[in-house]
């Protein structure tokens, strides 16, 4: 049974996930697909292959008159005048071939060829589900390589509706959370196969990869850190891996090429768009960076956007990493790394709940470096009959919690953002 269900998983997760993106449009449950931080994604695409104008201003003056509407956060740079917008161009990228696809079936069908009728409207949409699925496909074909069936599908199971992910694969899958969900799973999967052989086009892979991954959302270059700590056990590992590190220098240098040269059109439009080659395309925004008072116990146990607080499953990825064997415990020290890196940066910052979401929307693009610690948890829990109790009781309630409240926040019954504790009590799952 469990054999089965791992191997359906994607597939039964694929025809869940459309009939909810279905029900979604169809109850208005949300605006259209490109709405938010999904249109300053999406809105690379048709400002250069419709309106022929990659620096924005063509479209600006036809849809809003010259002056983008606040909520897309593109703003004219001071000292040119021209528009940046805070979100790179990587997200678009991906959505590439699916807008191409809407804008022929624009052109079949008559309807406005202008990047937001229909049709692009549904395939940016649905190029997040695309991703979400196929970052899913590599979890699964990571887990049933080191892990039992049984273990693999609550690892599955729990990493797809005990946190934020389907949200994310589906109701704002405009969103860069779902692509980078898949670069960062597809990463940690080229790794390990890198560690065992550097060719020179698995090493192209490694660069260009990197390059997405970086060029989809900035803060995710800390995730290029499972490169060296990958397999990473113990501090005798670390001495020797400096020296292997060494050894494969050319194919390392190979990859920085590459991953250069996906980042140079990133590189040029910010040339051209600001005078400077990198820029924290944020800086227009009036958010702002205080490392030295971190809001850490805020985002990972408020109720307005805590990790913790939101996804309480993810506390088994806590459990595994203790528990962890093997392969799974070569990964947490670079899980640890990274994700206390990933905190202390989003603590940080004044904007700390990233505006409106379900849950904790910093985390979601690397669960899939939390699933094989989850996976070493259940795997622990199976061999010992009372903890295998307790774990799959906590993970069961956990599940179902996350599904009850990502059903309250489609229906607006949870708020987008500032959720109080006083709140969260008078809304405990109601439905209506």
């Amino acid at each position: 049974m469990a054999a089965r269900g791992v191997r359906h998983f994607v597939a039964a997760t694929a025809v869940v996930a459309v009939a909810a993106y279905i029900a979604i449009y169809t109850f208005s449950l949300a605006d259209a697909p490109i709405r938010s931080d999904g249109y300053s994604y999406y809105v690379y695409l048709p400002a250069t292959f419709i309106y022929g104008d990659p620096s924005l201003e063509a479209l600006s003056r036809d849809w809003y008159g010259g002056a983008f509407p606040d909520f897309t956060a593109i703003r004219r740079f001071p000292s040119t005048g021209r528009w940046l917008d805070a979100c790179p161009i990587g997200a678009a990228l991906l959505m590439f071939p699916f807008f191409g696809v809407g804008h022929l079936l624009s052109w079949w069908s008559n309807l406005p060829r202008d990047g937001f009728s229909f049709y692009y409207q549904h395939a940016a949409g649905l190029a997040g589900v695309t991703y979400f699925l196929c970052g899913l496909a590599i979890v699964r074909s990571m887990l049933r390589q080191r892990f039992g069936e049984g273990v693999a599908l609550a690892t599955l199971v729990a990493l797809t509706w005990g946190t934020n992910l389907f949200h994310y694969g589906t109701f704002d899958a405009t969103f860069s959370h779902a692509s980078s969900f898949f670069l960062i799973c597809g990463w940690i999967a080229l790794v390990d196969r890198w560690w065992e052989r550097p060719a020179a086009l698995r090493s192209a892979g490694l660069g260009a990869l990197a390059g997405l991954i970086v060029l989809t959302r900035n803060l995710n270059a800390i995730f290029l850190l499972v490169l060296p700590l990958y397999g990473i056990a113990t501090l005798r590992d670390m001495r020797r891996r400096i020296g292997v590190l060494w050894q494969r220098r050319a194919a390392l240098t190979l990859a920085a090429i590459v991953g250069i040269s996906v980042l140079l059109p990133q590189f040029v439009l910010y040339k051209w768009t600001t005078g400077s080659w990198i820029v924290n395309s944020y800086q227009l925004l009036n958010n702002r960076f205080a490392f030295g008072s971190p809001q850490l116990a805020a985002v990972l146990f408020s109720p307005q956007k805590g990790l913790f607080f939101w996804s309480p499953l993810l506390l088994l990825a806590v459990v595994g990493a203790f528990v962890a064997r093997g392969w799974a415990r070569g990964l947490v020290a670079a899980a640890a790394i990274v994700f206390g890196l990933q905190a202390y940066i989003v603590a940080s910052w004044s904007d700390w709940q990233l505006g409106g979401s379900y849950g904790s929307r910093a985390f979601t693009d690397g669960l899939g470096l939390a699933a094989p610690l989850v996976a070493a948890c259940f795997e622990w829990a199976a061999a010992r009959r009372h903890a295998h109790t307790l774990i799959a009781g906590f993970a069961a309630v956990a599940v179902l919690l996350s599904l009850v409240q990502m059903v309250q926040y489609w229906n607006g019954i949870i708020p987008f953002a500032g959720t109080t504790w006083a709140q969260y009590r008078s809304l405990f799952l109601r439905l209506r």
